[in-house]
């Protein structure tokens, strides 16, 4: 098994992607249920290094891995599972 801090390079915290951490709430009109939190990973990482490493770092469980290349490097999008909040592992991260 490959060490999870050797696949996830480091966080991707912008406006954006800080906002796609929410969780739907209908009490403050928020409707849209993201739940992701997005990394810069090594370019020859593998979806299901990236799942593996994600549900390693943070104690989660992934649903579903989205990867892009930028001029950044390879971005991946990872959204958490029902009953995971990503703003709990983004407070692991230090994002706020």
């Amino acid at each position: 098994m490959t060490d999870p801090y050797d696949i996830i390079l480091m966080p991707w915290i912008t406006e954006k992607t800080l906002e796609a951490r929410r969780v739907a709430d209908e009490d403050s009109g928020y409707k849209e249920n993201n739940n992701r939190i997005e990394f810069i990973v090594r370019k020859d990482a593998t979806k299901p290094q990236i799942r593996d490493a994600v549900e390693q770092m943070f104690d989660v469980k992934v649903d579903k891995v989205n990867t892009r290349f930028t001029i950044t490097g390879k971005h991946a999008s990872v959204r958490l599972a029902e009953g995971y909040d990503a703003e709990d592992a983004a407070l692991k991260l230090g994002a706020f």
